[in-house]
């Protein structure tokens, strides 16, 4: 077995290096490691160490320490191959160093990631507040909290939405380019002390108490709409007439905009990623924690073995693999009753396994400008009387990115438990399609518009598109328009 480095999450930080010290950051995750290959097989396991909770340390800083750390302390290392198991925001700390490093190929072979907070966590936001630094002050006897890490771990965040869509484009495909193998284990059950917390991403449907589902699983969805071409023909006059139409929402509008690219897993030449759910495991604790609890400790380490030992030419096949653990976990679930001390929290603990999607969109115009000042409609396609479900019906949370405000994440539960049917009813086929509508305004002049966009989503390209467990990152491209007043010309007729 090739060397194998591990990763921690934020804030799983500590200057020793003594056995409690370790224990507290990858609990017992070494040693089993150890025991399952033996002594002799395992080369080496190497355990990563870096600071996240400076306010001045960013992402890039820590990728780039990890490259320093490589190439000085471990240059053996460098030729690889080796293996890297994450936790959380160590998962971006690596793809980042990954995309940083630009060796193609990667010396990682095969990266596992457990709970990696690809896509945001809720506590991101929570965790710059005030309330924050105070948590800290008392209980940590620290102020900072590592800020410019959490800008990264916020949902939406446009650096790492880039980081991301970097590995979707063929010419720098995470598995093709870089040889890099990837796995996305993650659990849906918060630890049960979480509950009373008030706050609903500690005991949120569809995570493990700190990271989505959704946002976890790299098998992402990738959308760019951009302006037609009788769009872009459009004289000020029409596309004035065009925007008093959209603010009075009435009247025939124009379709102006279509889809220019797309991305989905398992389509064209990108791969799917194996993703798996373990079955009663949270982010963190000593019981249910993926990494230090001893709970879904079989399941998870039974999980990472399948990924280690899997050559090039048997990954694809691990996708199937990787499912049946999870339709196993689904299983499992079906026969969860609440304890009675969990009333007061938790009435459904089933409910905390349907499947959520997250839609994250991006607004810009056609120079690559953030479109701060926008709003975005989403509406059904209903007649009166028609049993459909509301598209509005499905959403659970919003969130407007505090560094990108051009960018906003929504989260909807895609599939619902139904006690009655014993299983998960899927809702995103119950919509009958909608329209996704976006408007802009410039606020600082009258003499630029952004034209509107309105765009049909059959319930076919709802389904294809939106799907429990996965994040649909949306990039759209408004048009902006100077008017004739900006710029004139006229002839001398001297």
């Amino acid at each position: 077995m090739e060397p194998i480095v591990l990763i921690h999450g934020y804030s799983a930080e500590s200057k020793e290096s003594t056995p409690a010290a370790i224990a507290k950051i990858y609990g017992t995750l070494p040693e089993a490691l150890r025991a399952a290959y033996g002594s002799e097989a395992v080369v080496e396991i190497d355990l990563s160490r870096y600071v996240s909770l400076e306010d001045g340390v960013t992402l890039d800083d820590i990728s780039r320490a990890l490259d320093r750390a490589l190439t000085t302390d471990f240059a053996h290392l460098v030729p690889g191959p080796f293996h890297v198991i994450t936790h959380s925001t160590g998962a971006l700390v690596i793809r980042n160093w990954i995309r940083m490093a630009g060796r193609k190929p990667s010396p990682i072979r095969n990266l596992i990631h457990l709970a990696g907070a690809h896509l945001g966590s809720g506590w991101a936001h929570i965790g710059k507040g005030q309330l924050a630094k105070w948590a800290r002050m008392v209980f940590q006897a620290g102020a900072e909290r590592g800020v410019q890490v959490l800008d990264a771990l916020e949902f939406g965040s446009d650096r790492t939405l880039d980081l991301h869509l970097h590995f979707l484009h063929s010419e720098t495909a995470m598995a093709s380019v870089y040889g890099v193998r990837e796995y996305s284990i993650v659990g849906s059950q918060p630890a049960v002390e979480w509950y009373p917390i008030p706050i609903r991403y500690a005991k949120e449907d569809g995570s493990d108490g700190v990271v989505r589902v959704a946002a976890s699983n790299l098998n992402m969805h990738y959308l760019r709409f951009g302006p037609t071409a009788a769009a872009l023909a459009l004289a000020w006059k029409d596309a004035s007439g065009e925007l008093g139409k959209h603010l009075r929402r009435r009247g025939a509008r124009q379709s102006l905009y279509e889809l220019k690219d797309s991305s989905l897993p398992g389509e064209g030449e990108r791969p799917e990623i194996p993703f798996a759910i373990p079955y009663e495991c949270a982010h963190t604790g000593k019981d249910l924690g993926i990494v230090v609890g001893t709970h879904p400790r079989d399941q998870v380490l039974r999980l990472v073995r399948q990924a280690l030992e899997t050559p090039a030419a048997e990954w694809s096949s691990r996708v199937a693999d990787f499912r049946t653990e999870l339709d196993a976990t689904y299983q499992k679930v079906l026969t969860q009753q609440a304890p009675s001390w969990w009333k007061k929290w938790i009435e459904e603990p089933r409910a905390q396994y349907d499947r959520h999607a997250q839609l994250i969109f991006r607004i810009r115009d056609q120079d690559g400008r953030p479109v701060l000042h926008h709003d975005i409609f989403l509406d059904s396609v209903q007649g009166k009387g028609d049993p459909s479900l509301p598209v509005g019906s499905l959403f659970e949370d919003k969130h407007v990115n505090e560094t990108s405000p051009h960018i906003i994440a929504f989260y909807l539960r895609a599939d619902a438990f139904s006690a009655s049917d014993e299983t998960w009813v899927p809702r995103i086929p119950q919509v009958n399609g909608c329209f996704f509508e976006v408007t802009a305004t410039e606020p600082e002049t009258d003499e630029v518009l952004y034209l509107p966009m309105r765009f049909e989503f059959s319930k076919d390209d709802l389904i294809g598109w939106v799907r429990g467990h996965r994040t649909t990152i949306v990039d759209v491209e408004l048009l902006r328009l100077p008017s004739p007043n900006v710029y004139r010309m006229v002839r001398f007729a001297g």
